[in-house]
Order: C-alpha cells, then structure tokens, then sequence
C-alpha cells in the first residue's frame, strides 16, 4: 500500500475527525464481501469513516489490528489514517485521488508563492519631508 497523503495532511484529518463515531464494524464474518461494500459506500458518501474491529474478527481472520487495518483501505481503495485501539480511520476522497492529489500540489504552490518577502527599508529625508508639508500649511 502506497501512502498517497503527506504526514501534515493526515495529522489535520485525525484531528478533525478523532471523535467521530464508528459506523462500520468488521465482526466475526471477517472481510466479507458485505462488510467490504458496506465501507465503500459510506467513503462514497462520506469521505471519512471510523471502522470497529470486533473481537471475533481477530479471531476469524488470525490477523492483528494493524495488518487488519491495512488490508481493508487495501480493498476499498482508502488511505487508512489512524488505528487507535480496535478503531481506525479510512480516508478517500469523495472527487477521486487524481484530482485531490492535484488540488494538494496546486494549494502548495500557492503557499510558496505568497512567502513574505523581506521589505525593503526606505531612506526618508525629513528635510524634504517637511518642507514639501509645510507648503501645504500655509
């Protein structure tokens, strides 16, 4: 599994959706062919969704949570951001990789674009200054 979205970028996601709750869980049945459709509607639908990891699909699949976690954003075409516990959460574009990834670059361009440039400190002559205002004065 290729790791698509940078270290910032998933930091922000977890942040944000850490306190969602589960609306999926893989039970005893383990990665059927139900629970597998039933995460990739929720992605399509959602863009984010924290999965549950039952006791019983540890048992079934002889797997650990982690290797668990990566096989299913395997099959659904996800990036898994987080496994904390018997949670994990998968993430997948609603508009489809190709074009996030791009969005991604092109707001990163934009950033190094709009870097401040030191200003350039000007010479002012009071002398002039003030002979140029105190016309206006008089």
């Amino acid at each position: 599994m290729e790791k698509r979205l940078s270290g910032k970028v998933r930091r922000a996601i977890r942040a944000r959706y850490h306190d969602i709750p589960p609306r999926a869980w893989v039970g005893k049945k383990g990665l059927d062919d139900g629970v597998i459709d039933e995460i990739k509607t929720q992605l399509e639908k959602d863009g984010v969704l924290k999965v549950e990891i039952r006791k019983g699909a540890l048992i079934s699949t002889g797997l650990d949570r982690q290797e668990l976690a990566k096989r299913v954003a395997d099959l659904t075409d996800s990036e898994l951001i987080d496994v904390r516990g018997k949670r994990f959460i998968l993430f997948k574009p609603r508009e489809g990789w190709e074009k996030y990834l791009r969005k991604l670059q092109r707001k990163e361009l934009s950033k190094e674009k709009r870097e401040e440039k030191p200003v350039k400190k000007v010479r002012l002559d009071i002398a002039n200054f003030r002979r140029k205002f105190k016309k206006g004065r008089d």
